[in-house]
């Protein structure tokens, strides 16, 4: 449970951690499992420890499924303006 495959670097002035690729359990999963559960695998590993470096437990977002990433704000404003219109539209028609 206090598995952690990452390691620290710093560019300049900057510190950030990054997958490391000699980690024995991730090594195995890719000679095992392959490339492409590695990277899912991966890349997980990384959101999650994007979003909550202390805690590693998932945080809810919204997500742009048509583009496989995460939503702009802009996007996100978009989306609860439609949603809020149709629930108006919605109510007004039932007066």
């Amino acid at each position: 449970a206090n598995w952690h495959p990452f390691k620290i670097v710093t560019r300049g002035e900057k510190s950030e951690q990054i997958i490391d690729k000699g980690d024995e359990k991730l090594v195995g999963l890719k000679e095992e499992l392959g490339e492409e559960v590695y990277k899912a695998v991966t890349t997980a590993l990384v959101e999650m420890n994007e979003y909550n470096a202390s805690g590693s437990y998932v945080v809810s977002e919204l997500w742009n499924n048509k583009e496989s990433r995460k939503a702009s704000m802009g996007e996100v404003v978009e989306h609860i303006l439609k949603q809020w219109k149709a629930k108006r539209k919605s109510s007004v028609s039932l007066r």
